[in-house]
Order: structure tokens, then C-alpha cells, then sequence
């Protein structure tokens, strides 16, 4: 049998000891010898009785064992552990806790608030037992403004506008940050027309009204004459730079309905007169307002080339817009029948 043999006392010890179990010292480095072992035969039906071991002896000192001296074993050091179930335990503590805290903070507040009562164009209120809440409701829309008849406005010449004041469920609404205003026709004498658009978060939607403006002739004001003062109104815009006074529009719309003047004089009267010739238009941009104020469209690039060629040439601006007016296509002939005068 494999035994181990102390260095320090040369005490026997098991293969497996790891410490002399004499002087306690360690076996790591001890000298491993085979000795033997008598074996003793049992005796049938007799347990063998086991052998006491003798008491070890220890030498006696000479010398008091100081602390420093005494060499303990070395033991393994212990695996980090995770007390899983400690963890777990504050875990569910900590959950325990908030659901008493949220309980408590909830209690006394589960009572549901009446429907808010819908108001036109606002805010509706919800009141409950505790206080009284204001809920936003979503974009107003505008479209539900209705607007009396506009009285008359007289012709000026000049673009009309109205100082709209609009109130919407008892707000008062501001021009430019509420809503936005756009206008037609408001310069001629006629029907002018006004749109009105909600902006921003609040207001939504949109409505339209209009005005007549009139200029006090009877013949500028009749309906049926609405083309010939337009046509009146174009010239002179394109022309002059200008809307006629209400003089020089009463008198030409007359001329024109009693067919004093034709559509082509009415054009040389006003292009050849010694105002447009002050404003010192060049050939194309001359050209141009020609075609836009008798024609009632702008000039095609072939045609603003072409014309402007022939006053180039030497070409009289006389001799040029009366023959575009001429011309053999009878597209200014057209524009005369439509309004409803006499073209040449």
C-alpha cells in the first residue's frame, strides 16, 4: 500500500492525507513509500472489532511556540455566490410598494366627468363637483359667417375695399391672423367679389359676398354695358397706366353705346394720344400693352418679334396697330362683335 511519509516527523500517512496528522504539517511535498499492511481475516459470523488508534505523540518543546510561528492550513477560497433568492425577495417588495403607492395617489378619482356640451364656434365647458375644466375643441369653421347685402360703392377709379369687421360666437375676428381677404373686379364698374379664408389652428373654412360699384351714369351702370366699360377700363390700364375718371369712362362708354365712335377709334384715341406717348413705352413693351388692351391677350413671341421688326424698320406706330386691327383673321373684329360695339 501507497503511503505518504512526513517530512517534518516521518510519520506514516495515508496516499490521500493532505496534512501530516502528527504535526499537522502539509503533505504536498512528502515522500510516497509502498508499506505493509497485514491483513486479518474475519472470522465467519465475528465482526472483526476496529482497531483503536493510538494517540498521537508529540515531541515535547524546548522552546514556548510563538503566534508567528504556527502555520495554518491553506483552504480554497469560496465562489462568488448571488443570493438569487435575496434578490428576488426585494424585487417583489419594491413592486408591492408601488402598486400601494399608485392605489393610494388613484383613490377618490375614478368618478368619470360629464360630456362637455358642444358650442358653436368656442370652447365647451365640463363641470364637475371638484372644479371646472375648459376643453379646446377643434378649428372653427368659417363658412357658417353670414354677411348682409354690401351697400353700393362708387366708382373711384381706383381698387375698393370694405372695412370688414367679423365676429364669430362673440369673438371678434382679426384680419390677417384669423382670416384673409381677397378681392376681385373691386375697380371697374360692376360686380366685385370678396373671399373670405380662415388660417391658423383656430379657424377653418371659407365664404364669399360681393358688392355692385357703380358710378352714377346710367348708361356705365346698365348691365348690359358691362363688356364695353371693360373694355374701356382695359385700354386704359394697358395704355395710360390708369383706370379713366369717372368723366373720361361716362363719356367713352357713351360714345361707344351710341355708336359715336368705333372700337378701333376708341384705340387710336387712347394709344396715339400724347399720354401714352409721355410714358416713352419701347417698341415691345408698346407692342405688348397693345395686343393685352384690344385684343384682351398677350402678345405670341412670332408676333411680338414680327412687330417690333416693322417699327424697327421705320414703321409708324399708327400705321401698325391699325393694321393688326385690320388684319385679314378678324381676330379684332371678333373681340368688337363679342362686347358688342362697331369694330373699324
Amino acid at each position: 500500500m501507497r503511503n505518504k511519509i512526513c517530512t517534518s516527523c516521518n510519520s506514516i500517512n495515508g496516499e490521500r492525507a493532505t496534512y501530516c496528522r502528527k504535526c499537522n504539517a502539509s503533505l504536498d511535498g512528502a515522500v510516497v513509500k509502498e508499506v505493509e499492511v497485514r491483513v486479518i481475516k474475519e472470522e465467519p459470523k465475528t465482526p472483526p472489532k476496529q482497531a483503536q488508534r493510538p494517540a498521537p505523540r508529540v515531541a515535547p518543546r524546548t522552546t514556548p511556540v510563538k503566534r508567528e510561528d504556527i502555520i495554518l492550513p491553506k483552504r480554497p477560497a469560496k465562489p462568488d455566490v448571488i443570493y438569487w433568492p435575496f434578490v428576488v425577495s426585494l424585487v417583489c417588495m419594491f413592486l408591492m410598494l408601488a402598486l400601494v403607492f399608485t392605489f393610494v395617489m388613484t383613490a377618490g378619482k375614478t368618478d368619470k366627468p360629464s360630456s362637455p356640451a358642444p358650442v358653436s364656434g368656442g370652447t365647451a365647458a365640463t363641470t364637475t363637483a371638484a372644479a371646472t375644466e375648459t376643453v379646446e375643441e377643434t378649428a372653427s369653421d368659417l363658412s357658417e359667417i353670414t354677411i348682409g347685402d354690401i351697400a353700393d360703392q362708387m366708382y373711384t377709379g381706383d381698387f375698393i375695399t370694405i372695412p370688414f369687421s367679423l365676429t364669430y360666437n362673440g369673438v371678434t375676428l382679426e384680419e390677417g391672423v384669423d382670416y384673409t381677404i381677397t378681392y376681385e373686379n373691386n375697380i371697374s364698374v360692376g360686380t366685385a367679389d370678396v373671399y373670405f379664408e380662415g388660417i391658423g389652428d383656430t379657424y377653418t373654412g371659407s365664404f364669399s359676398t360681393n358688392f355692385n360699384i357703380i358710378s352714377g351714369d346710367p348708361v356705365v351702370d346698365d348691365p348690359d354695358n358691362f363688356l364695353t366699360v371693360n373694355f374701356v377700363m382695359r385700354l386704359s390700364w394697358t395704355m395710360l397706366g390708369r383706370s379713366p375718371s369717372i368723366e373720361e369712362l361716362s363719356d367713352r362708354v357713351g360714345r361707344l353705346v351710341s355708336g359715336e365712335i368705333t372700337g378701333a377709334g376708341m384705340v387710336n384715341e387712347i394709344a396715339l394720344s400724347e399720354e401714352c406717348e409721355a410714358r416713352g413705352l419701347s417698341d415691345a413693351d408698346y407692342i405688348g400693352a397693345f395686343y393685352q388692351g384690344a385684343l384682351g391677350r398677350p402678345a405670341d413671341d412670332d408676333g411680338l418679334v414680327y412687330n417690333t421688326s416693322l417699327l424697327a424698320g421705320g414703321m409708324s406706330r399708327e400705321d401698325l396697330i391699325n393694321g393688326i386691327m385690320s388684319a385679314p383673321d378678324g381676330e379684332f373684329t371678333a373681340v368688337c362683335e363679342e362686347i358688342g360695339i362697331a369694330p373699324l
